[in-house]
């Protein structure tokens, strides 16, 4: 291993899949210490780096001290828990391995409690790869010595200026009191992209193969949930199957953690796997470690409950990502999860935020096959107010931008569009016209003063009529919601659609209405952008 100095060595040029993961992930970290966002436990005292992650250059056998061990080596240890160095000699160091590159704003270390052992001085190194390591030096370029503990109990809290980023950091010890030298630690800054990305309802989750549900209430690819009590078990026991996880858009992909099956009396989990990704679910790669020409093998479980997880060492930008079990014990069982960077920003074209709060999600509309029962707005050459610019990804809502509905050939003007195949449908996203662009059309006229309502549907039925949508709707045809100008809800520059429930159709619809016993019995509806999730 090469530990020194920062230098100004050229090096060589990284792969441009490989550039643009690590400027994503750098991009992700966020904050900066000025910002006041990069000052948090990165997990040694909470447990969420795990005892797997820590590493020494020695430790003090536990025949000869059983509260001395590597695992310890952290902040607020009980009774007199500490890491302790076999040796009283000077550079021994704990190592802690964040999984992922993070921004570590600061060190907090203590001495041992119950015994008259601490580290007084200290020096750091920290790495991206275990490999080359680089000193935390100051300001003449000399390797850094900072001031350690005068006690064995008080926290003492060193800043890192600049910040380092690093997935590994090493504290070594340099001065210490006691019988060797003792340390507890924690480590403090940001770290955005260790974050578990395949949460549901943001992620859609299917496999190669499961059983019918009509035959198992477990097994299928819903019960995957790392921290749920079923798991997903394919219908034909091969190196065939996979699990597959649609993040929603491309995003950087830095772990995956698996468990076993506990909901059963056979012992079923999965020893040994790889992965695949893609961003379009057509052209998948396989993940490979640098310099290496066959895929990287996973190991997996060991029994069916305990969590296992892997960070990678080539993080990847992807939508999809498949986890092929390659090994398994009694049959593949498997619950996963995927660790990463959640996205960023505004959602890219073909996604929605339903809230403006909430994570982007696909849009099941966006591009789709649409439809109206007036042949006029679904004519490819008529481009004024034609049935696609509602699903185009244009949320200009200037009135040449968007699809129009009204009652001037039908008496119930109704727009539909195609999702391809059976999707779950929780609701419908509507961006409205605003009389942007009406250029003293008497259409902004009959839009405001005689649109009463607009009805969504979810269907497996094409080009349904009127009649089969309401007053109740035919079977095979579910009502999702109404917006009304009750209070002008219906005029809002966005209307949502909630169902209330999953509604299953390949087929949704929005059928427009008109106040009744008017005098003017025209009517129109604009339809900007429709975004069904």
């Amino acid at each position: 291993m090469e530990l020194r100095a920062p230098s100004l060595a050229l090096q060589p040029l990284p792969s441009l899949p490989t550039l643009f993961a690590l400027l994503l992930l750098l991009a992700a970290l966020g904050g900066t210490p000025a910002d006041g966002q990069c000052s948090r436990p990165l997990g040694l005292t909470s447990g969420a780096v795990r005892d797997w992650q820590l590493s020494a250059s020695s430790s003090l056998p536990p025949a000869l001290d059983p509260e001395c061990h590597v695992r310890f080596g952290r902040l607020h240890q009980p009774r007199a828990r500490a890491w302790c160095a076999n040796t009283p000699a000077p550079e021994h160091w704990l190592l802690v391995d964040l999984g992922v590159t993070a921004q570590v704003t600061g060190i907090m270390t203590q001495g041992r409690a119950e015994r008259p052992e601490w580290t007084s001085s200290y020096a750091v190194s920290y790495s991206h790869d275990a490999f080359r390591w680089d000193y935390v030096v100051d300001g003449e370029g000399k390797r850094k010595v900072f001031p350690g503990n005068r006690d064995s109990h008080t926290v003492r809290h060193n800043y890192l200026e600049p910040a380092l980023e690093a997935r590994f950091v090493r504290v070594h010890v340099l001065d210490w009191v006691g019988a060797q030298p003792s340390l507890r630690l924690e480590l403090v800054g940001c770290q955005e992209c260790n974050q578990l990305v395949s949460v549901a309802p943001y992620t859609k989750v299917t496999a190669s193969t499961h059983p019918s549900w009509s035959r198992k209430t477990s097994c299928q690819p819903d019960n995957s949930e790392v921290f749920g009590h079923r798991a997903w078990c394919p219908r034909h026991t091969d190196t065939h199957q996979w699990l597959q996880f649609d993040l929603g858009p491309p995003i950087l992909v830095t772990g995956i953690v698996t468990k076993g099956r506990p909901d059963t009396k056979r012992l079923q989990w999965v020893t040994a796997y790889t992965i695949t990704y893609s961003n379009d679910s057509l052209v998948w790669y396989t993940y490979k470690e640098s310099n290496h020409l066959h895929s990287k093998v996973f190991g997996g479980n060991m029994d069916r409950s305990t969590e296992r997880r892997h960070y990678l060492n080539q993080p990847f930008v992807a939508r999809f990502v498949r986890v092929h079990p390659a090994a398994w014990s009694q049959g593949i069982g498997l619950r996963s999860a995927v660790i990463g960077c959640p996205h960023r920003g505004p959602c890219p074209l073909g996604f929605l935020r339903v809230t403006g709060a909430a994570r982007c999600v696909p849009n099941l509309a966006y591009g789709k096959t649409t439809w109206v029962n007036d042949k006029r707005h679904g004519w490819k050459d008529w481009t004024y107010g034609n049935s696609a610019l509602a699903v185009d990804g244009d949320k200009d809502a200037s009135l040449s931008r968007c699809a129009i509905l009204d009652n001037y050939y039908v008496e119930q003007p109704i727009w539909m569009v195609d999702l391809g195949w059976q999707e779950p449908v929780l609701g419908v996203i509507l961006t409205t016209w605003q009389g942007i662009g009406q250029d003293k059309n008497i259409l902004y006229h009959d839009y405001l003063l005689n649109l009463d309502r607009l009805t969504v549907y979810v269907s497996d039925r094409p080009r349904l009529e009127a009649y089969q949508l309401s007053p109740v709707p035919e079977g095979n045809v579910s009502r999702c919601t109404s917006v009304s100008r009750a209070h002008s809800a219906l005029f809002q520059p966005r209307l949502h659609f909630d169902c209330g429930q999953t509604l299953t159709g390949r087929y949704v619809y929005v059928k427009a209405a008109g106040v009744a016993n008017r005098w003017n019995q025209l009517f129109s509806a604009v339809l900007c952008e429709v975004e069904v999730y």
